[in-house]
This record gives C-alpha cells, sequence and structure tokens, in this order.
C-alpha cells in the first residue's frame, strides 16, 4: 500500500491492489491514507493467476480464490499493465541466529524470547523486527531498552542465578504471543509488555486477557477490534505478581466482548 502510494506521487498511475486474503493485511491507517486517499482500488480475496508478456510485462491476469486460495472459475480478468509490484510480506533475517543455536519460533520466524529478550542461549539477546514484524518504530524502541537492560545485567552478573520462568502461548484466536515466556521475578519491579497478532479480524469491542492453567484472569485489556494486520498490544503490571508466581502456564486470548 506505501510503495502504490509512492509509486502514484511518482507519477506512475496504478491500476489496483490484489490482497489474497479476505481481509486487510495491512494497517488501517495505511489503507487509508496510501490507497482511499488516492483513489486506489483494494480488491481482496483476488490474485495473479498468470504474468503476460515476452520480453517485458505487458499485462497480468487476475483471479478471485475462495477460503483456501484456490483460483474460482469464471473469475478471471486480464488487466494490461507494464509493471507488477510483488509484496511478501516481512521474514526475519536469522541466519546468525541459527549458528549460534538460537532456537527460532516457526510462526514469527524470529527467537524465542523471555520478557528481556533473552535468547534460549544465555547472554544472547534479539530485539526489533529480528524477533517479529513491529507495527510501530517506537515498539522497536521499547524492546531495544528491554533487551539492553536484560544484557547490561546479564554482563554485570545481577541475573546470574536461575530464575524460575512461565511460559506464555497463544490462545483462542492468537496466532503468536512474544515474549514467549516471562521470568516471574521480574515482575515485582517492572510491568512486562506482551505483543499479539490475531488469526481472523473481530470487527467489534474485544477483550484481551491473559488467563493461568485454571482460566483466572491475570490481565486484561478491552479493544475496539482485532485485526491481524496490527499488534495487540497488553501489559502485566507488578500487582500482578502474586498471581503469576503461582502461575505453571499463561495462555493469551482474544474474544468478543
Amino acid at each position: 500500500m506505501i510503495m502504490a502510494r509512492r509509486l502514484t506521487i511518482e507519477g506512475a498511475r496504478v491500476e489496483r491492489v490484489l490482497e489474497i486474503m479476505p481481509y486487510l493485511t495491512g494497517l488501517t491507517r495505511n489503507y487509508v491514507q496510501c490507497l482511499l486517499d488516492y483513489g486506489i482500488t483494494l480488491q481482496k480475496q483476488r490474485t495473479v493467476n498468470r504474468i503476460i508478456g515476452r520480453d517485458r510485462v505487458e499485462a497480468i491476469e487476475a483471479v478471485s480464490v475462495d477460503d483456501r486460495w484456490n483460483p474460482i472459475p469464471g473469475t478471471k480478468e486480464i488487466i494490461p499493465c507494464d509493471t507488477l509490484l510483488l509484496s511478501v510480506g516481512l521474514i526475519p533475517e536469522n541466519e546468525l541466529s541459527k549458528k549460534a543455536g538460537v532456537q527460532l519460533d516457526p510462526v514469527t520466524n524470529g527467537p524465542f524470547v523471555d520478557d528481556r529478550f533473552m535468547t534460549n542461549v544465555p547472554g544472547i539477546f534479539a530485539a526489533g523486527n529480528v524477533v517479529h514484524v513491529y507495527d510501530l518504530v517506537d515498539w522497536v524502541t521499547e524492546a531495544g531498552y528491554a533487551a539492553g537492560k536484560g544484557a547490561a545485567q546479564f554482563a554485570t552478573s545481577e541475573k546470574a542465578v536461575a530464575e524460575e520462568q512461565v511460559a506464555l502461548s497463544a490462545g483462542e484466536n492468537i496466532r503468536y504471543v512474544v515474549p514467549h515466556k516471562i521470568n516471574k521475578s521480574h515482575l515485582a519491579e517492572d510491568e512486562v509488555r506482551l505483543q499479539m497478532r490475531a488469526i481472523t479480524p473481530i470487527e467489534e469491542r474485544v477483550l484481551v486477557t491473559v488467563e493461568d492453567q485454571n482460566g483466572e484472569v491475570i490481565a486484561k485489556k478491552g479493544e475496539a477490534y482485532a485485526r491481524p494486520g496490527e499488534i495487540l498490544s497488553l501489559v502485566i503490571k507488578p500487582k500482578a505478581y502474586e498471581s503469576v508466581l503461582k502461575a505453571t502456564r499463561l495462555t493469551v486470548h482474544v474474544r468478543k466482548r
């Protein structure tokens, strides 16, 4: 969407943007500022079936798809064009992490981290888009501060003693949650921010909850909606320390209110 706007500003005529999913996978503000404000059409559940041209692109064949991305008969359309721009998403670059023995989350393609962003390898920390793709640079900065604090404490041996941790897992309509585990003692000192993405959109008020193994709510936050293209964020405050201390696992859910 951003590139569609940029191309328009530079003088190109953008025919349309095709989205294979039945919902918007990018930020709503980008849809408004990049497509609506520039009169660019967005078609959902639509994709490129064939590229036409010999020495260069002359047209593409677009087609509608079902929920399993199978082409729907009778929906093919030839769209004349001289350029095709593909958006394939962002994938964290973690070749160095693999060589260092860092375990990666198959969902985010980033390292498994705790609340101070330390990986499974003691002394190796990861923060920013290498962990998961953020929406806002402010959150990247915040993660960097948390990782820096954790690295400083590790380097000065302030946290050399093994700490009890509790795992965080994705529950109802949650694709993933970062961090993947919390050092329980940290909650006695500071709040811990969790960030997650929904699996399917809910275009009405939702409640994001963190629940223990017994279904008891440890933390909760209301949101106006839940969309896969926009990160949901929730903070566990120090007042939940006693509850987290007794927890053997924590699960994050997002449900209609």
